[in-house]
C-alpha cells in the first residue's frame, strides 16, 4: 500500500482532511492521509456526528411529554436507557467512519495509522500505537490536525465527573444534574441535550450574555425558551475552581453577587476549543507562522513555509466542519497546481438547540451599523400551516435586506432551521434579490414558505399575517 513519496500528504482525517485527500486524488495526485486515532477525526467520532445522534435521541425523548396533545397515550411513562442511547450513537459513528475508509480506498488514498510529525523538508514520520514507525515525503502537505477542548487552568478541572465536549457521550446513566461551564454554541447545545433527557442544568457564562455571536433578538428568545425549561443561566460568572463535596461536584464562581458555589453531579467544561498542534512541533521550531496558537494562512490556505498548507480548526476562523471541508478543497486545488481562493463571505452557521437556530450574513446590529438604510422584518412560525400542523410554532424567520434588494443577513429560530438556512445562503452566494426569491413559487404546505413570507414582510406585503401600517411595494 505505502510508498515513500507522495504528491500530496494530508495530516488529519476530519471533515477538512479527508475532503482534501479526496479532492487531491480526484485531481490526479498520489495522495496519503495520516490519522492518529480514527478516520473522520473529532467530527465523526466525538463531535458533529455523535452529538447529533445524541441530540436527536434527547429531542425525541423530550417530545414524549407532548404526545398526549396529539392523541397518543403511552401505557407508562417512558424512560431513557442510556446504554441503549450510547449503543445507537456508536452504531452511527461506526457507519460513518467506515464510510470514510471506503472513500479513501475508492479514491486510492493511502491511509497511515498513527501520529504524524512533519518538518519543513516535507518529511512525515508516522508513529503507530505499537511504537513502530514509518516515514515518507511529499511534494505538498496539508495540515488538518483539528482542535481539542480547551480546559482552563484552574484547580479541580481534571477530577472525577469533569467532562468535556469530547468525553460526554458515554456516560453510564442520565446525570441527575450538570453544571455547564461555558454558554457558547457547544455549551448551550449540550445544555439542551442534558435538560431534555431529565438532568437539572446550570449554565455558567463569563460574558454578559450566552450565545454572544448570535443575533440579539434570536438570542433573547432562546434564553426565554431555555429558562422556561428550567435551565438556570448565570452570566458574568468567572469560574475559579472545581471541588468535590459530599459526592458531588462544586463549582466556585465569582458573579455580580460575589462568590457563589453551584453543585451538581457532573461538570461539563465547554469553554472553547484550541488548535491541536501535536506533531507540528518541528514545523513551529522551523518557523511556521502562528497567531495565538493558530496557524496563519493566506486565501489559498498556504502557510509561510513552502509547500505546506493548513485548514480547519488549526487556522483562525469559524471553527465549523463545513468551512473546514471548503478549505480542504481549496488547499487541495492549490497543492495540485490549480488556482483557488477561499471565500468566507457566505458561511451558514447552524446551531442544534431545541428549537434549532441558524444564521448567515450580518446580524441586525451589524447591518444597521454598516447599512443604516437596511430593512429588517421577521415572520412567525405560528402563521405557517406546516409548523402548526407539526406543533412546532416557536420562533421566527428574520431577514435583513439592503437598498438594492440584496440579502445582507438571515436568522432563523424554529423547526429545521439548520436546513432551511441553505436557501438564504444560496441566494446570497448567487446575489439573488428578494424579488427573485419572492417570485419563486414555494411548495405548500412546507416550512420553506416562512422564508418567502419573511421577505414579503420586509417589503410590507406579507400574506399570512396582518400588514403593518405601510404601503406595500408592487411586484
Amino acid at each position: 500500500m505505502a510508498s515513500n513519496h507522495y504528491d500530496v500528504a494530508v495530516i488529519g482525517s476530519g471533515p477538512g482532511g479527508y475532503v482534501a485527500a479526496i479532492r487531491a486524488a480526484q485531481l490526479g495526485a498520489k495522495t496519503a492521509i495520516v490519522e492518529k486515532q480514527y478516520l473522520g477525526g473529532t467530527c465523526l467520532n466525538v463531535g458533529c456526528i455523535p452529538s447529533k445522534a445524541m441530540l436527536h435521541i434527547a429531542e425525541v425523548f423530550h417530545s414524549m411529554n407532548t404526545l398526549s396533545d396529539l392523541g397518543i397515550h403511552l401505557p407508562q411513562q417512558p424512560t431513557l436507557d442510556m446504554a441503549g442511547a450510547v449503543a445507537f450513537k456508536d452504531k452511527v459513528v461506526k457507519r460513518m467512519t467506515s464510510g470514510v475508509g471506503t472513500l479513501m480506498k475508492g479514491n486510492n488514498v493511502d491511509v497511515f495509522d498513527g501520529l504524524g510529525t512533519v518538518d519543513a523538508s516535507r518529511t512525515v514520520t508516522v508513529k503507530a500505537s505499537d511504537g513502530s514507525q514509518q516515514q515518507f515525503s511529499a511534494d505538498k502537505i496539508i495540515l488538518a490536525t483539528g482542535s481539542v477542548p480547551f480546559i482552563p487552568p484552574m484547580p479541580g478541572v481534571d477530577g472525577r465527573n469533569v467532562i468535556n465536549s469530547d468525553t460526554c457521550w458515554n456516560l453510564p446513566a442520565v446525570p441527575e444534574s450538570v453544571i455547564c461551564v461555558g454558554g457558547g454554541v457547544i455549551g448551550v447545545e449540550l445544555a439542551c441535550m442534558f435538560s431534555a433527557i431529565g438532568s437539572k442544568v446550570t449554565i455558567l457564562e463569563m460574558l454578559p450574555n450566552i450565545l454572544a455571536p448570535v443575533d440579539d433578538e434570536v438570542r433573547r428568545l432562546m434564553v426565554r425558551i431555555l429558562t422556561k425549561r428550567g435551565i438556570n443561566i448565570v452570566t458574568g460568572a468567572k469560574v475559579e475552581a472545581v471541588e468535590d463535596e459530599n459526592g458531588q461536584k462544586k463549582v466556585i464562581a465569582t458573579t455580580d453577587k460575589g462568590q457563589q458555589s453551584f453543585t451538581g453531579e457532573y461538570v461539563l467544561m465547554a469553554v472553547s476549543r484550541r488548535a491541536n498542534t501535536s506533531g507540528l512541533e518541528h514545523l513551529i521550531e522551523q518557523g511556521l507562522d502562528t497567531d495565538r496558537g493558530r496557524v496563519r494562512v493566506n486565501e489559498k490556505m498556504e502557510t509561510n513555509l513552502p509547500g505546506i498548507y493548513a485548514i480547519g480548526d488549526l487556522v483562525r476562523g469559524a471553527g465549523l466542519a463545513h468551512v473546514a471541508s471548503a478549505e480542504g478543497e481549496v488547499a487541495a486545488d492549490n497543492a495540485t497546481g490549480h488556482e483557488a481562493k477561499m471565500d468566507y463571505s457566505v458561511v451558514p452557521n447552524p446551531i442544534y438547540t431545541f428549537p434549532e437556530m441558524a444564521s448567515v450574513g450580518l446580524t441586525e446590529a451589524e447591518a444597521k451599523q454598516k447599512y443604516p438604510e437596511a430593512r429588517v422584518d421577521r415572520f412567525p412560525w405560528s402563521a405557517i400551516g406546516k409548523a402548526v400542523a407539526i406543533a412546532e410554532t416557536e420562533g421566527f424567520t428574520k431577514v435583513i435586506i439592503g437598498k438594492y434588494g440584496e440579502i445582507l443577513g438571515a436568522h432563523i429560530i424554529g423547526p429545521d432551521a439548520t436546513n432551511l438556512i441553505t436557501e438564504y445562503s444560496v441566494a446570497m452566494r448567487g446575489e439573488l434579490t428578494v424579488d427573485e426569491i419572492s417570485e419563486t413559487i414555494h411548495p405548500h404546505p412546507t416550512l420553506s414558505e416562512g422564508l418567502r413570507e419573511a421577505i414579503l414582510a420586509a417589503e410590507g406585503r406579507p400574506i399570512h399575517i396582518p400588514p403593518k401600517k405601510q404601503v406595500a411595494r408592487a411586484r
